[in-house]
């Protein structure tokens, strides 16, 4: 009997402990069939925040590499210094960012050595300057950073021209100046005397000139000029420069035609560097047109769609423009010369220039007085036949 009771409790407990089980089990089925799917953690990111906001902040190209040279980070300026996306570069040989074999060279000797080194490329298919330095990190891999360094060539460059071309306009008239002084201590005969002083000032002159351009352009190019606008009639402008280069162009024999269309509309100018603008230009008519020649000066009023390409890059274009123009029929300029024209000191042949005169400036001149402006020169040119200098100036239109 007692048998019978223990076996039917122990039926009984286990009923229970199964009900129990099953009762659980089925909540545990239930909160994971409910429970929020989780994402798996991201992989940790080498590259700190700061270090992303650091580098893009930058106006440098920022790669980091490891000890096989392979891209681990590249940011967007250097991405667009050497024309790739920065996504397509990782994890790939720095050779195929920088595509120089130099450069790879140098930075696998840099890591390799544990010793910082720079190069500077000049790519030929880009035309820029490109300096790259390379840093190793103390554990592995290197820190390579890329400037463009165009900009900063273009101008030691053009300062060494600079330079060059002020010491070579310099050089003769100086020299001369010296031997005509040796030659007059040696108290030559009061006529050839006389005549030799004449030399010395007129050399003293060109060196005058070459002084005073260079430092009337230092002062444009710098903004240090303060161009005095208001509104004038292009008549006067014109005249104005007419009258003053007439007594030159008498004396080599020169006709000067002027012509000025009705009801010219007024220009905000600065009267007096306008004025200079086109005696500059008379001047060089005059000088290189032979005697019997023509020169004719004619202004106008011309649209914007008639101006064309001269216009493109005017930010703030004008649908009116009066035009200045100065035609000759003297030498004309050579087509491969016509690009380079208005460049400080740049003659079109150095030979002839020397005979007539002339720093290399007055074109160069020209061209920031009109531009400061907003305006816009240009020439139109063939050799043998003359060439024709055109100013056009916006007009403000009434508001």
């Amino acid at each position: 009997m007692i048998w019978i009771v223990l076996l039917a409790v122990t039926t009984i407990i286990a009923l229970i402990w199964g009900w129990r089980g099953q009762r659980n089990l089925r909540r545990e089925l239930a909160y994971l069939r409910n429970r929020p799917v989780v994402a798996p953690p991201p992989p940790a990111d080498p590259f700190n925040q700061l270090f992303r906001t650091l580098s893009a902040a930058l106006d440098a190209g920022v790669i980091v590499v490891n000890d096989g040279r392979t891209i681990r980070y590249c940011n967007d300026v250097a991405a667009k210094l050497f024309g790739v996306s920065a996504s397509a570069v990782l994890n790939h040989s720095v050779i195929t960012l920088v595509r120089d074999y130099q450069a790879d060279t140098m930075i696998e000797q840099s890591i390799r050595r544990r010793d910082p080194q720079q190069v500077t490329l000049q790519p030929v298919l880009s035309n820029r300057t490109i300096r790259i330095w390379c840093e190793p990190m103390p554990e592995s891999g290197a820190l390579i950073l890329a400037r463009d360094l165009t900009q900063l060539s273009l101008l030691e460059r053009a300062r060494r021209d600079l330079v060059a071309n002020v010491s070579h306009e310099l050089r003769t008239p100086l020299a001369s100046i010296k031997l005509l002084v040796e030659t007059l201590a040696t108290q030559p005969p009061p006529e050839l005397a006389q005549r030799m002083l004449g030399q010395v000032d007129t050399e003293l002159d060109a060196v005058m000139q070459l002084v005073d351009e260079l430092h009337e352009l230092s002062q444009i190019e710098s903004g240090r000029t303060a161009l005095q606008l208001q509104p004038t009639a292009v008549s006067t402008i014109v005249e104005r420069a007419h009258d003053r280069i007439q007594p030159q162009a008498k004396r080599k024999d020169l006709r000067v035609v002027v012509t000025i269309a009705p009801d010219l509309p007024e220009v905000y100018v600065d009267r007096d560097r306008i004025s200079q603008v086109l005696l500059n230009l008379l001047h060089n008519a005059v000088k290189w047109t032979d005697a019997g020649g023509t020169i004719t000066i004619e202004a106008g009023l011309r649209s914007r769609a008639e101006l064309g390409h001269h216009l493109s890059r005017m930010l703030e274009p004008s649908n009116r423009w009066v035009t200045m123009a100065i035609h000759d029929t003297g030498a004309g300029i050579p087509a491969e010369a016509i690009p380079r024209i208005f460049e400080r000191f740049y003659k079109v042949d150095r030979a002839r220039t020397r005979g007539v005169g002339g720093t290399g400036l007055g074109l160069a001149i020209v061209k920031h007085l009109v531009e400061g402006h907003g305006g816009v020169v240009w020439v139109a040119s063939s050799e043998g036949r003359g060439s024709n200098f055109t100013v056009a100036l916006p007009v403000v239109e009434d508001e």
